[in-house]
């Protein structure tokens, strides 16, 4: 007699109906099925995590793209980086204005050989200071995807993990308890 894989995981899950199962097989059947619950349980909490990252993602837009005026020269090209291509920009100090009309000062990232006088397109942040661009919507929803993903996978990765160390364990303990059940009838039936 064969049995479906679906049934045979559900007698493997709850084994209280079997005379022949011990205590370790009906703790792996408590631990298998709190392992499927609270994967299942993770999807909620991971896509609500996700869509938290996005959201907070897609809030730095309040960030503000201005032109930087060059104070000083960039330096002039010289090297290479490592790997042979040109290095492009050069941390240079340059002036923007705000939207009250109010100037900043501040270091920025500028083209080799740049004059002084050159604009340069800068991200500014509430406070006026110079900040990474805004994230687009798609790098924001891969972000949340990708993060989701990665803490749904931890949770389910954990509980499998607990499986597997539980029933190697249990499966150790039955082995050495059968090895020793064996050493003690041997001689009866083999008569050695």
């Amino acid at each position: 007699m064969t049995a479906r894989p679906m049934t045979r995981l559900v007698h493997q899950a709850f084994p209280h109906r079997n005379e022949l199962a011990t205590t370790g097989d009906r703790i792996e059947g408590v631990l298998l099925a709190l392992g499927v619950a609270v994967s299942l349980l993770a999807v909620p909490v991971a896509a609500a995590t996700g869509s938290e990252t996005y959201a907070n993602d897609r809030a730095r837009v309040a960030v503000e793209h201005v032109d930087a005026f060059l104070i000083e020269n960039a330096p002039i090209t010289i090297g290479s980086t490592e790997r042979g291509g040109v290095v492009e920009s050069a941390p240079v100090l340059a002036r923007w204005r705000l939207r009250d009309g109010s100037t900043r000062e501040g270091v920025v990232q500028a083209h080799y050989d740049a004059k002084a006088g050159a604009t340069v397109p800068v991200w500014i942040d509430e406070s006026g200071g110079v900040t990474d661009p805004p994230m687009t919507n798609s790098g924001a929803a891969v972000n949340g995807i990708i993060l989701a993903f990665l803490l749904w996978s931890a949770v389910t990765g954990a509980m499998a993990l607990l499986y597997v160390a539980t029933r190697f364990t249990h499966t150790r303990i039955r082995l050495h308890q059968w090895a020793n059940e064996w050493q003690r009838i041997a001689p009866d039936w083999t008569g050695r």
